[in-house]
C-alpha cells in the first residue's frame, strides 16, 4: 500500500521522476483503432515505453471476461498493432500466448475506454475484464476509462467531451506508468493488483486525483425495458444514488475527480462462508 500512496502523492504534486522504459501490452474493449486507445499509445511511446497493441476487432463493451470458444481471426493491422476477432479477454490471451510468447510484457494497459467504469459496473466491463485476465496470468495491469456524458448521445458530433478528454487522460496514464516504472521496490504493483483509473469528461483538468474505494453502486444503472413491438431492449442511465456518495469512486468521479481504485481477482469470501455455516442450516451439510 505504501507504493500506491507514494504514487498518488507524486501524481498530485507533479514531482519530476526518473524514467525506465517498459514493454507494455495495450488493449481495450472499443476496438484496435479507437481514439482512446490511440491517444494512450502515443502518450506512452512519447515518454519512452515500447507498446504492442492487441485489441478486439470491433466493439466489445460490457463483455467482462467473456472468452471465445473455437477459431479466432488475428490480423496484424500495422506493425505492432494486432486485431483479434473476439473479446478483450481473448485479446490478452492471444497476446500472451501467440504474439508476445516468451517475452511477456511488464504491464498491461486496458483503455482508454469510451465511458466510465465505476463501482459495481467493473464486474461487467470488458476494459476491466482484460486487465483481470492479465493479473490472473501474473502481469500487473492498469484499466483506464474516460467519462461519458449521456446528454451528448444525440449531439453532433456525438460525445465531443469524451474526445476532448482523451489527451488529458492519456497524459495522466503516461505519468502514472512512468512513476510505477521508477519505483525502487522492484515491482510495478503488488501481485494480482489492478489499478482502475477513471478520468472525467471534458477538456478541463479534473478537480484532482484521489484514491477511492469501489462503490457497490455503478456509474451507470442498467435496466431492461419493453419496446413498441413487444420486444425487450437493454438501456442505461446514471446511477443517481451512487453519484451522491461522498467517499466512493462513483461519488468522487461525479464531483469531478479522477479516481484511482485497487481491484484484485479474489473470489473466495472465505470469512462470509464460515459465517453462513455458523448459522446451522448450512453447517449441517458440511463434513466434520
Amino acid at each position: 500500500m505504501r507504493l500506491l500512496v507514494l504514487l498518488l502523492l507524486t501524481l498530485c504534486s507533479g514531482q519530476a521522476i526518473s524514467q525506465t522504459g517498459l514493454n507494455i501490452l495495450l488493449t481495450n474493449d472499443d476496438g484496435w483503432d479507437s481514439p482512446g486507445l490511440m491517444a494512450v499509445r502515443k502518450a506512452l511511446v512519447d515518454v519512452g515505453h515500447t507498446v504492442t497493441v492487441v485489441a478486439p476487432l470491433s466493439q466489445q463493451s460490457g463483455t467482462g471476461m467473456k472468452i471465445t470458444m473455437g477459431v479466432i481471426e488475428v490480423v496484424e493491422q500495422q506493425p505492432g498493432v494486432w486485431s483479434v476477432d473476439g473479446s478483450p479477454a481473448d485479446a490478452v490471451g492471444v497476446a500472451l500466448d501467440r504474439i508476445l510468447g516468451q517475452a511477456p510484457p511488464d504491464l498491461v494497459v486496458s483503455g482508454a475506454n469510451f465511458g466510465q467504469n465505476l463501482g459495481n459496473n467493473v464486474m461487467i466491463s470488458g476494459t476491466v475484464g482484460a486487465a483481470m485476465v492479465a493479473v490472473m496470468r501474473g502481469i500487473p495491469a492498469l484499466a483506464v476509462s474516460v467519462g461519458l456524458d449521456l446528454a451528448e448521445a444525440k449531439a453532433e458530433p456525438r460525445f465531443a467531451s469524451i474526445t476532448a478528454a482523451f489527451p488529458g487522460a492519456a497524459g495522466l496514464v503516461a505519468r502514472l506508468v512512468t512513476r510505477l516504472s521508477a519505483s525502487a521496490t522492484g515491482q510495478l504493483l503488488p501481485p494480482r493488483t489492478i489499478l482502475n483509473l477513471n478520468y472525467p469528461a471534458g477538456g478541463a483538468s479534473p478537480a484532482g486525483i484521489v484514491w477511492a474505494p469501489v462503490s457497490d453502486r455503478g456509474g451507470f444503472a442498467l435496466s431492461y425495458v419493453g419496446t413498441d413491438d413487444g420486444g425487450t431492449r437493454s438501456t442505461f442511465g446514471y446511477d443517481v444514488a451512487g453519484q451522491q456518495e461522498s467517499d466512493t469512486d462513483t461519488g468522487r468521479f461525479a464531483a469531478g475527480y479522477a479516481t484511482l481504485s485497487v481491484l484484485t481477482p479474489d473470489w473466495n469470501a472465505a470469512d462470509v462462508g464460515r459465517s453462513l455455516a455458523a448459522l446451522g442450516e448450512l453447517g449441517a451439510l458440511l463434513s466434520p
